[in-house]
């Protein structure tokens, strides 16, 4: 892939437009968040729908789509983000460690904690929550690897990439765990789990050449989250995010091992999604 120069004074017009691109998205998820920040209070907790303790505020799910939408309307690129919410995802093993991770990493990080009895079995009641987490979960990849990591990858490598996002989507959900009244180090605690998990669904997307892995990961993350004991009341989100850590530390350990092999495994095949600047 040809790499674009920068001068030493100035970006190039390409990476000017992503930045542009991204300066708008960032701009308009959080005025449209605002909204169910402050709204959010009004209508108090979800949990008769998610089942755990979730603020109303977190019904800003659908900003991160919101923003992607009006912003490539604006660009006339929606094309080009249709056609990376439409691509098929490959890779079988990318498509396992999407579905199973994170509910293997909630049952452990209960297990470590002493919180592991009490997990509800998938039932009937499991596929509804199923569906309002998957809707959530595909709002919300719209925005952050659909939209947003496509143009972070024209400018720079994909752990930055992750970490970026991470960071945004971590920031973004402050606001709403204060009005589900967390403690403060609990919240730094899921702050860092999330930066974390965005790291893997990052790996997911860009091994997968999709936004569909990381929606499912997200997804089973929050549904694992919902049916554990006392709907997620004994969750550890360091524990969580240290286990998390470990899964997303060995796939980009592997990553590098086929790179260095010149094995290029399920990244070879055609992608919309584009590859990362190499520095």
């Amino acid at each position: 892939m040809r790499l674009i120069r920068r001068s030493a004074n100035r970006p190039t017009r390409p990476v000017r437009r992503e930045v542009a691109d991204i300066g708008w998205f960032l701009a308009i998820l959080f005025a449209t968040s605002a909204v169910f920040y402050v709204v959010g209070p009004l209508i108090g907790s979800l949990s008769s729908v998610t089942r755990a303790n979730v603020p109303a505020a977190a019904l800003m799910f659908v900003c991160p789509a919101i923003a992607a939408v009006v912003v490539a309307a604006r660009t006339r690129s929606l094309r080009q983000l249709g056609a990376r919410l439409t691509a098929r995802p490959r890779g079988v093993f990318t498509g396992v460690v999407a579905l199973v991770t994170m509910p293997v990493v909630l049952v452990v990080s209960a297990v470590v904690t002493r919180h592991g009895d009490g997990f509800e079995a998938p039932g009937t009641a499991a596929l509804g929550l199923a569906g309002v987490f998957l809707v959530s979960a595909f709002a919300e990849q719209v925005g952050w690897t659909a939209f947003l990591l496509p143009r972070l990858l024209a400018i720079t490598g994909e752990l930055r990439c992750g970490l970026f996002i991470g960071v945004v989507w971590a920031v973004w959900h402050v606001i709403p765990l204060v009005q589900a009244g967390h403690a403060a180090s609990w919240i730094v605690g899921q702050c860092v789990f999330t930066v974390v998990l965005m790291l893997l669904l990052v790996r997911l997307t860009v091994a997968g050449g999709s936004v569909w892995w990381a929606v499912i990961c997200q997804a089973s993350s929050n549904l694992a989250w919902a049916l554990s004991p006392a709907a997620g009341s004994g969750y550890d989100p360091w524990v969580t995010a240290a286990l998390t850590a470990a899964v997303v530390a060995v796939l980009y350990g592997l990553t590098l091992r086929s790179s260095k092999r010149g094995d290029g495994g399920e990244a070879a095949a055609p992608s919309p999604m584009p590859r990362a600047r190499r520095a």
